[in-house]
């Protein structure tokens, strides 16, 4: 797992404005909306996983954004953040794609991780 999570900080580090890999948008996606609520309310993470639904990058967009709605307000001490900010703009300049059986089993795949790229870039 700390692979795919070593090689995004990496292609982070030159602030990008849009990622181009749909693995690597993912694993910014869930990571983010995962740190989003660990930060907020940490009983409600699994929450998250409803993501696995969504049939294309557009649904998991507006997914991203009821997160943000519901748990980046008062109680997320990272709203104001630089890297909050643009972690997002990261998840929304993503271009709209289906998703695949495989890109959904990355989705938790990618849940499992505990480290949060919003905290390290």
């Amino acid at each position: 797992m700390s692979d795919i999570y070593e090689n995004v900080i990496e292609k982070l580090k030159t602030h990008p404005v849009s990622v181009d890999s749909m693995d690597d948008w993912i694993f910014i996606t869930i990571n983010t909306m995962k740190a989003i609520v660990d930060n907020s309310n940490k009983e409600e993470i699994a929450v998250v996983l409803k993501a696995t639904f969504a049939k294309d990058t557009a649904e998991i967009q507006r997914f991203y954004d009821i997160i943000q709605g519901r748990f980046g307000r008062d109680g997320f001490s990272y709203r104001n953040s630089p890297s909050y900010y643009y972690l997002s703009s990261l998840v929304a300049r993503f271009p709209e794609q289906l998703l695949s059986d495989e890109d959904r089993e990355k989705i938790n795949t990618y849940y499992v991780e505990e480290r949060y790229l919003l905290y390290e870039i």
